[in-house]
């Protein structure tokens, strides 16, 4: 079409060069006073031919570059047909061009306003192991109030289709890593942590996730510490599940291990001893499984934990002194949920074990030694692992489809070796014998992904001996709003 336009514009553009042509002519003729001679006119029809002929010649260059500009779009829309539809292949996923990957970013942004009514609590989350006392500075300072925003998530997640079976891949931070001073005291600062990072593949799970000895209940906290007996340490690991047919899996795997004890110098783990040399060392992978069956009714799940916690005091520089010792802990655990009515649900886990405090958010307590006390040395030393017992108890109700709320409540026990009563005022902070806590909220969600809620939240504990200011109970009472938009 534009290459006929131009052809017309061109013939009445000759046209009209030709007839003015003409017509000075016959004017030229018409005025003998101001004639020309013939060789004149000559010189002026050639000049108004080279005239035309220029013009000509752009017309042309505009015809081929109009044309060429065709042609692109053409091989652009042809490029565009032959890739198809980008859609992912899950949910809220987009596939990469020219690749058999999808991929979808996701997460979310999470304020929290939190206040206390006890002791002063510093902390973004409550926990029942580090609950202020009820003697002590942090008491007789009050309740504290503070917003936080830390603990929103980012994480990219792919998933390939292979030959063998479809590979997946997920990379999750937020940012409540461990802090500085300057960065607490700023208050904006926060600084990034990774959660998970791991392949999955023909049944295999390579990198960091959730341990297979954690929580599979998932109830709905908006404190978010992990509840107290549900466990969920986040470590690297190497595990295999094999499916069992009828929503049944069994899996099994190696895990990273930490060993921890106590003794008269305090809490020890192998990343913060304390000691030079270290004396907390990790000489096994952590060994756990899991059998698992989820359905429309909930899910249940029967879990085993079996790790060895080692301490070697070889390092030193006196032979008197060079101790070594190690101990094999184990714990099984069983939980799950139950849907009740509608989408209601009932949700619960016991647990029991030696010496696997961390694997149930109690730290520190994996074992403890006699070591450092009058009358104790090397070569009469002992290390006992510590018994833990914990249950949980919960209920989510759905009073609509956009308002629900959540109560629970845990209570733990664990049992020390009686030496552990000589342990100093400070070291007693960090052997809790008793733990509870209690949560109520409600949650409601007034457009999909964005979630509006308050909560309470009760925690306590009891320490073995008195500890510092000869306190020996600790209690937290804190009011909790939490806003959560999900993308």
């Amino acid at each position: 079409m534009s290459h006929q336009l131009s052809s017309r514009r061109g013939a009445t553009l000759r046209h009209g060069l030709l007839s003015g042509t003409a017509l000075a002519l016959a004017i030229g003729f018409a005025l003998p006073a101001h004639a020309q001679t013939n060789t004149g006119m000559r010189q002026e029809i050639e000049v108004l031919q080279q005239r035309l002929n220029a013009l000509e010649a752009q017309q042309q260059r505009e015809a081929a570059t109009a044309a060429q500009a065709r042609a692109e779009q053409q091989e652009i829309a042809q490029r565009i047909s032959q890739q198809g539809d980008l859609k992912g292949s899950f949910p809220r996923s987009v596939r990469i061009p020219g690749t058999e990957t999808s991929v979808r970013l996701y997460g979310f942004v999470r304020l929290t306003a939190s206040r206390d009514f006890e002791g002063r609590n510093r902390s973004d989350v409550q926990s029942a192991n580090s609950v202020p006392l009820t003697t002590g500075p942090a008491a007789r300072q009050g309740g504290d109030f503070q917003f936080g925003a830390r603990r929103s998530r980012l994480g990219v997640e792919t998933r390939t289709n292979t030959s063998h079976g479809v590979a997946r891949s997920v990379l999750e931070m937020d940012f409540a890593g461990a802090q500085s001073t300057s960065s607490i005291s700023s208050q904006a600062n926060w600084i990034p942590r990774l959660r998970h990072a791991y392949v999955e593949f023909a049944g295999f799970t390579l990198g960091q996730t959730t341990t297979l000895f954690g929580d599979t209940v998932n109830g709905e906290f908006l404190d978010s510490f992990t509840f107290l007996g549900l466990g969920g340490p986040r470590q690297a690991q190497i595990r295999y599940t094999a499916p069992l047919g009828g929503g049944t899996s069994f899996a099994v795997g190696l895990e990273n291990p930490l060993s921890d004890f106590t003794y008269a110098g305090g809490v020890r783990l192998p990343d913060s001893d304390g000691t030079v040399p270290a004396v907390t060392v990790n000489r096994l992978p952590d060994f756990t499984a899991r059998l698992m069956t989820a359905g429309s009714w909930g899910n249940v799940a029967l879990q085993g934990v079996l790790r060895r916690i080692d301490y070697t005091n070889k390092g030193s520089l006196d032979p008197a002194e060079r101790y070594a010792d190690e101990q094999w802990g184990y714990g099984i655990a069983l939980g799950g949920s139950l849907t009740t009515v509608g989408k209601s649900r009932a949700f619960g886990r016991v647990s029991y074990g030696e010496g696997i405090g961390r694997y149930l958010e109690i730290v520190g307590s994996g074992a403890t030694s006699d070591l450092g006390l009058p009358g104790i040395t090397p070569d009469n030393a002992s290390m006992d692992l510590v018994k833990v017992s914990a249950a949980t108890l919960g209920y989510q109700h759905f009073w609509t489809e956009t308002v629900r709320s959540t109560v629970a409540g845990a209570i733990a026990r664990q049992s020390y070796p009686t030496y552990a009563r000589e342990f100093s005022a400070a070291t007693q902070n960090f052997q809790n014998r008793t733990l509870g806590q209690v949560i109520a909220n409600v949650v409601w969600s007034p457009v999909p992904d964005l979630d509006v809620g308050l909560e309470y939240g009760y925690a306590e504990r009891s320490l073995l001996s008195p500890g510092p200011e000869n306190a020996q109970r600790g209690v937290g009472h804190r009011a909790l709003f939490a806003a959560t938009y999900r993308f």
